[in-house]
């Protein structure tokens, strides 16, 4: 990557941080239709744990709030499930982790709150903990949007209720692998919500940025359609040059760290949706970064991303 490229990558990072920032919070309002669906694990003692999935429209989603708890509860024919999250008292939920729960409404200290029944069936005393990829609130601060994982257990020692919530949430995340000559180097990594923070803006006139910050490290994403052309959801582009290669009818493709030279790489623009503003408010997308020429021992050889920015 050349320096004067580099420079034009970074220097856009720190003044879009604050963006991103915001928009973990929740969608935009022109994003793809959202998600609720419940998946979860009953341990038990002696054999296989009990799983299983619901989805609208077969389950019916409802979102309350009682007090300092927020509430989740999912029906569906006979099968019922309630979901209590709590923050440590004088806070409000957030993006992040939470461990140490104990049963919502009976917290002691600044112990975060959790209690899950199934079939109206829970715990007297809760252990357990949960973690908040993306969160929303109502104008009463009732929960609007809700991405979340569970671990409940009613002691230390007994089988666990684990669980994936999502109400009315759209896919965020960032996942990579890398094929690296240094062993040391992470092989892949995946950026949630709990931990990092997403954005994404057109760049100069035709070309896309995603952006994530988070877990120590940070990456940015630029795709560019052949020269006059626009990006297009659907769409595979092949043979995509660096973003500041001389050759402009070819598609481009750089991702900010992947410094061999010369690279070349496809990528497919899966789903992406603008607001009124004219910035993406929605982007699904895939891609392949390669060397054509083996680097140095320093440098990746091959880089693979996919990019849920709620899509």
């Amino acid at each position: 990557m050349s320096s004067l490229f580099r420079r034009r990558l970074l220097a856009g990072a720190s003044a879009l941080a604050v963006a991103g920032s915001l928009l973990v919070a929740g969608p935009a309002s022109a994003a793809p239709v959202a998600e609720s669906s419940l998946s979860w694990s009953i341990g038990v003692s002696d054999g296989e744990p009990l799983t299983g999935v619901l989805t609208e429209p077969e389950a019916r989603f409802q979102s309350l709030r009682d007090g300092a708890i927020n509430r989740i509860n999912v029906y569906a024919g006979s099968t019922y499930w309630s979901m209590s999250f709590a923050a440590p008292v004088g806070e409000q939920l957030h993006p992040g982790n939470y461990p140490n729960a104990e049963r919502a409404g009976f917290q002691s200290g600044r112990a975060p709150g959790l209690d899950v029944s199934y079939q109206s069936s829970g715990c007297n005393t809760v252990h357990g903990k949960f973690t908040i990829h993306q969160i929303a609130f109502d104008g009463t601060g009732t929960i609007s949007m809700l991405d979340a994982t569970f671990v409940r257990r009613c002691s230390p020692a007994e089988p666990a209720v684990t669980g994936t919530l999502k109400y009315r949430a759209t896919p965020l995340s960032y996942r990579y692998t890398l094929a690296d000559e240094q062993p040391e180097t992470a092989p892949s990594h995946t950026f949630r919500g709990a931990t990092s923070t997403f954005w994404a803006q057109t760049f100069w006139s035709d070309s896309l940025r995603f952006g994530v910050s988070g877990d120590r490290r940070s990456a940015i994403v630029e795709f560019a359609p052949p020269q006059g052309e626009q990006l297009t959801a659907g769409r595979t582009y092949r043979n995509a040059q660096p973003i500041d290669s001389p050759s402009q009818a070819e598609p481009g493709l750089s991702v900010d760290g992947f410094s061999c030279r010369p690279t070349t790489g496809t990528f497919t623009i899966k789903e992406l949706e603008y607001g009124p503003d004219g910035e993406p408010v929605a982007l699904s997308a895939t891609f392949t970064l390669k060397c054509t020429e083996y680097p140095s021992p320093e440098d990746p050889r091959v880089l693979k991303g996919t990019i849920h920015f709620h899509a």
